[in-house]
């Protein structure tokens, strides 16, 4: 059918900034007609090119088809129109992009221009492309004082990633999650820019906007439901996202579009391998099926995405299953874009009897102790009972998380836009292992499991003001936020009655905590542009939070900084610097549950929140498309972070017998400085495409508090921070075809001995070791750490088929990190098909 070109096409021009007089209209080619005549009234300041499209199909009511093959649909793009053409509008955001309006059949189609050389869509200025972490509507990144990194979907797809650990370390500097055991189901941070708390460092996360209750219980990612991920470390998030942000925040954006270019609205794939262990039966089988369906169009689509994925056991007992599925929508109108989530996430696995701890048995348990005063044997019977081999918890362990939620973004005629985000996000917890404490669970089998539950429920509404942008005066943005969550935790707890009349030792009994904590903030956040070259943000954020006392009931969390933007020809460099503040209450839902005597018995009285403050200064080179390179060096203090201190051994009844077992007490360590630098470069030239980063960091403890009663002292390194974390990856990307390589390492930390702590605690040697407070320094020991390599291949075959190989793990290493006793999966290798139609 024939189509009448009713556009212009400009040549090709980076897309103005908001902050010269980049509103204008392009040049009225003459008398639009047909569907191109419509009337449209469009106030663009900052959008995506894709949102304002999506606007103005909306508006219009005329269809608009185009292709992210064809257009930057990330670029912020800067149109004030008031009833005006649509063509003419059309033509202002198409300006640069080599594509016109085409009428074809009533609809408007955005097509490669016929009067031009057909080419690639022009690429995204990295310091163009919008995002939405650092700010709280969808922004380009260039005003922006604080690094942020962003990993695309498609590069977690083409990876075959499914665990968060892997991304991160791969992709972000700074930022390192431990691979996992075989049956964890926690995660564990090897820091974030260092240590915000001792072994429970962390970084606040979203799901598209929608606060997690638990961030370490976010272990995995459904490669397929991922838009993007977006990272900010250190302390200078919290003005915008509040307390508990004290070491940064990740956002993990889901995707909300229609059928893709190819027309395919399912795709289906499924992978099958095995993996080698030195620990257990080999080889260890696993699989892993994917189910993805999406539809619609630019204006409304929806999709659902599951996935299903089993391992055997890589040592006795430590097999895994998991189910997760993710359903979103999104509708766009003529002043408002709403979106929505609902996640599913479900995981199993056997708590393991760990082959490193054969020969180590429990601690004494006297199944004796009935009558009489002492109820029991007492020390003596200790002394003369040699230990037996562990007998760990029964069943598996039992993870569920869910998340459901939307946002609405509301446009209107002036300078405001208007956001409104509100989700809850919860966990159920079944005999959940602790794997941020020393003693392994096959150690101290008095312990128990994590048990209970917890959601949060989050209300957020903000408002966004841009103003000024002619040439001659500074381009400014005016955020306002209110905020308020409120989270409820429910936990298993031991209860300990103590002895009564002639009785010598306490009673453990069973009980259950419940935990409220509400938390209201309001943010007030000023930037402003000059010749977008120069920008400058300041902002406060106040809180009213439930989890703090005294003097820190109402945090107030600044944020400072600047960017100088610069272009030197085909190079772009961005000099940045930026200040904040973040607090972390003692009571969060990592520690309540797995506190196994409840808020009650959590740590000694008057315990202070975790501070850190810190300042980053950053440079950011870009040549074009080929060649980024990013430096930041980072400086923070963290004062009150807290340690889960074994304090003492008790002797307690329970069911009528004795039982050994270790004391915990959280206590504030003292001040600790965080420092190091962040490098990140990446080079792509035609289908090939290299990208490494390198970190180092000094965490080390400056002074201890009074009344401390652990192993670390003024000097020492924070125990499980590697001083140096890398990363390397290759691609080669081919219409038919793609190859991945990566390699990963974390090198040079301090952390226990953990076999033989384990062996010492119950007395496998025939005398049982005090093993409690300062006398743990012995038990340090240096690890150097290991190199991970994986291998990911694609290939198209055809009528939507494409073959799948994987390797992970090349190397074969599974003891070893983070410390002696945690043993991972160990070479893997699988191949598989996925289907697309």
């Amino acid at each position: 059918m024939a189509a009448l070109v009713l556009g212009v096409r400009a040549d090709a021009q980076p897309a103005r900034p908001c902050s010269d007089a980049a509103t204008e209209l392009a040049a009225n080619s003459g008398t639009w007609s047909g569907a191109l005549a419509a009337t449209v009234t469009l106030h663009a300041r900052g959008l995506s090119l894709r949102d304002a499209l999506d606007r103005l199909g909306a508006q219009s009511g005329v269809p608009l088809a185009y292709s992210s093959d064809l257009l930057p649909l990330d670029r912020p793009v800067c149109v004030v129109a008031d009833r005006q053409p649509l063509g003419r509008v059309l033509a202002t955001l198409l300006e640069g992009t080599n594509v016109e309006a085409l009428l074809v059949a009533g609809k408007v189609v955005l097509a490669p221009s016929t009067s031009a050389a057909p080419r690639e869509a022009p690429k995204v200025s990295v310091l163009e492309r919008v995002i939405v972490t650092g700010s709280a509507i969808a922004a380009s990144r260039r005003p922006l004082a604080v690094g942020v990194e962003v990993i695309d979907g498609d590069e977690i797809r083409r990876s075959s990633y499914a665990d968060l650990a892997s991304a991160l370390d791969t992709y972000v500097p700074g930022m390192w999650i431990w691979a996992q055991s075989a049956g964890s189901l926690v995660a564990q941070y090897g820091g974030v820019r260092g240590a915000s708390s001792f072994s429970t460092s962390y970084p606040k996360m979203y799901i598209d906007g929608i606060e997690v209750a638990n961030p370490l219980l976010v272990t995995q990612l459904n490669p397929d439901a991922v838009d993007r991920v977006e990272v900010i470390r250190g302390p200078q998030g919290s003005a915008l996202y509040g307390s508990d942000a004290i070491s940064g925040v990740i956002n993990v954006i889901t995707r909300h579009d229609g059928t893709g270019p190819s027309g395919a609205r399912v795709r289906v794939s499924s992978l099958a391998g095995a993996s080698a262990s030195e620990f257990g039966p080999s080889p260890v089988p696993t699989h892993d099926q994917r189910l993805s369906v999406r539809n619609g169009t630019n204006l409304g689509s929806a999709g659902v995405s599951i996935e299903f994925g089993q391992t055997g056991a890589v040592f006795p007992s430590a097999q895994s299953r998991q189910l997760s599925i993710l359903g979103d929508g999104r509708r766009v109108t003529s002043s408002a874009v709403l979106s929505g989530t609902a996640r599913l996430f479900d995981r199993r696995a056997g708590v393991g009897n760990n082959p490193l701890l054969e020969g180590v048995g429990t601690p004494w348990v006297d199944t004796s102790a009935s009558s009489g005063p002492g109820g029991g044997t007492g020390r003596g019977g200790y002394d003369d009972q040699r230990p037996v081999m562990s007998t760990l918890r029964d069943g598996d362990q039992h993870v569920r998380l869910y998340t459901v939620g939307g946002s609405a973004m509301f446009a209107t005629h002036g300078v405001w836009t208007h956001t409104l985000t509100a989700g809850v996000d919860g966990f159920q917890l079944d005999n959940v292992a602790d794997a941020t404490n020393p003693f392994d669970d096959g150690v101290d089998a008095t312990r128990r499991g994590a048990t209970g539950n917890g959601d949060r429920t989050t209300l957020r509404a903000s408002s966004v003001a841009q103003l000024g942008g002619a040439s001659a005066l500074p381009a400014t943005t005016i955020t306002l936020s209110v905020e308020h969550s409120v989270l409820r935790q429910r936990s298993t707890v031991t209860d300990v009655i103590a002895p009564a009349g002639g009785e010598r030792y306490g009673t453990a009994v069973e009980g259950t905590a419940l935990l409220w904590n509400h938390n209201t903030g309001a943010l007030v956040q000023a930037s402003t542009a000059w010749r977008d070259a120069l920008f400058l943000t300041g902002g406060v954020r106040v809180e009213r939070n439930d989890a703090f006392s005294g003097n820190d009931r109402y945090p107030i969390l600044p944020l400072l900084g600047g960017a100088l933007v610069h272009a030197f020809g085909p190079v772009e460099m961005k000099l940045r610097s930026s200040y904040g503040k973040g607090i972390r209450p003692f009571q969060t839902p990592a520690r309540f549950s797995f506190n196994e005597y409840g808020p009650t018995g959590i740590g000694r009285a008057g315990l202070d929140p975790e501070v850190q403050t810190g300042i980053e200064n950053g440079v950011e080179l870009y040549v074009g498309d080929l060649f980024s390179f990013q430096a930041t060096r980072f400086d923070q203090r963290a004062t009150g972070l807290i340690q889960n201190v074994a304090v003492a051994v008790d002797t307690q009844l329970r069911g009528g017998s004795l039982e050994r077992r270790m004391r915990f007490q959280l206590e504030n360590v003292g001040e600790i400085t965080n420092r190091g630098w962040e490098m990140q470069a990446g080079l792509r030239r035609g289908a090939l495409g290299v990208s490494g980063t390198f970190s180092t960091v000094d965490s080390r403890v400056r002074t201890v508090a009074d009344g401390y009663l652990g192993d670390l002292r003024a000097g020492d390194r924070m125990l499980a921070v590697p001083a140096r974390t890398s990363s390397l990856s290759a691609s080669w990307t081919q219409p038919r075809w793609t190859l991945a390589l990566t390699a990963t390492r974390a090198a040079d930390w301090v952390n226990y001995d953990r076999v033989a702590l384990a062996r010492d605690y119950t007395g496998a040697d025939g005398a049982q070791r005090d093993v409690t407070g300062a006398r743990l320094r012995s038990y340090w020991r240096d690890y150097s750490g290991q190199t991970h390599l994986r291998l990911s291949a694609s290939r198209d075959v055809g009528h939507g088929l494409t073959l799948l190989g994987l390797g992970d793990n090349l190397l074969g290493g599974q003891v070893g990190e983070p410390d002696n006793l945690t043993i991972r999966q160990g070479r893997t290798l699988s191949g598989g098909l996925r289907a697309s139609f």
